[in-house]
């Protein structure tokens, strides 16, 4: 079974048109119906009913996610259509402050350093971040972390400091510990590493009846500024919320932890890339 009879397929089937399919391929109409014949005649069934307006069969409709699956892998080869094949790939993740402060000052540096790299980032939970790291689906990820992996190398390399925020109209700049556990709150959910910062508010004995949980920072601050409670975060990522006066800091007794970051990867020597995009983020951390 060859890539480009799938190919053929998949595009019959979403043009609905031998015609079409033949076009948007560049390839005669002849070709096209011997290519899904030979799939036919190869697989030993029938794919398509003609008399129905081009209807897959039930083995088609089968075929057809077959035939996704492997379009989308073979399109996602690093050195498909590249000059010469020079062209390299790096998988990266970061976690929601990273996203949010250093994260598009790095992807500038290596863009102007590594012209033909091809850089595929994902912005995810820590946690989610590990597991694709895990599965061989990311090469390098900054992210936040108590946790130690077997197969993954951990190094800190900085730390942001926390601050609770809330909208001006609802908090001024002081709370005690009675009054931060009577305060909605808005918070990651339970595999995050600030989660034991917000627990106590938020699950102590006088706590509110609401507590707001997010998987993404830039959703939580914005539900901070509309009212919705008080967001623990990242000093850096708010600053643009703290000079307009959409947040503002809220001053508590107890000083929140600072979140720690590292670099994650597998135990494997980095790629000249990846290791120019660490040598970037120890230095783009806050001091501490």
């Amino acid at each position: 079974m060859q890539i480009h009879s799938l190919r053929t397929f998949y595009w019959v089937h979403r043009l609905g048109s031998f015609r079409k399919a033949a076009e948007a391929l560049n390839i005669s109409q002849p070709t096209v119906s011997a290519r899904i014949r030979g799939l036919e005649e190869e697989l030993g069934v029938p794919l398509m009913l003609r008399a129905a307006g081009l209807s897959l069969t039930p083995q088609g409709a089968e075929l057809l996610d077959y035939a996704r699956q492997v379009l989308r892998l073979t399109d996602d080869l690093s050195f498909q259509n590249a000059p010469q094949s020079r062209a390299t790939r790096l998988r990266m993740g970061a976690n929601g402050p990273v996203a949010a402060t250093w994260l598009m000052a790095l992807v500038d540096h290596l863009e102007a350093r590594h012209p033909t790299l091809r850089l595929e980032i994902e912005v995810n939970q820590s946690a989610t971040l590990l597991k694709h790291l895990a599965t061989g689906q990311l090469d390098l990820a900054f992210l936040s972390t108590d946790t130690a992996h077997p197969e993954l190398k951990l190094a800190p390399i900085g730390q942001f400091p926390m601050i609770w925020v809330g909208a001006p109209s609802r908090y001024d700049g002081t709370l005690d510990d009675e009054a931060l556990s009577r305060s909605p709150i808005i918070g990651y959910n339970w595999e995050s590493p600030i989660h034991d910062s917000t627990r106590t508010p938020a699950f102590g004995p006088g706590r509110h009846h609401r507590f707001t949980h997010s998987d993404s920072l830039f959703m939580m601050i914005r539900l901070a500024v509309n009212g919705m409670g008080l967001a623990l975060v990242p000093e850096h990522s708010v600053r643009q919320e703290l000079e307009s006066g959409q947040l503002v800091r809220i001053t508590t007794e107890r000083r929140p932890t600072p979140l720690e970051v590292c670099a994650a990867y597998r135990r494997e020597t980095l790629s000249p890339p990846a290791q120019d995009a660490l040598t970037f983020a120890c230095r783009a951390m806050p001091p501490r």
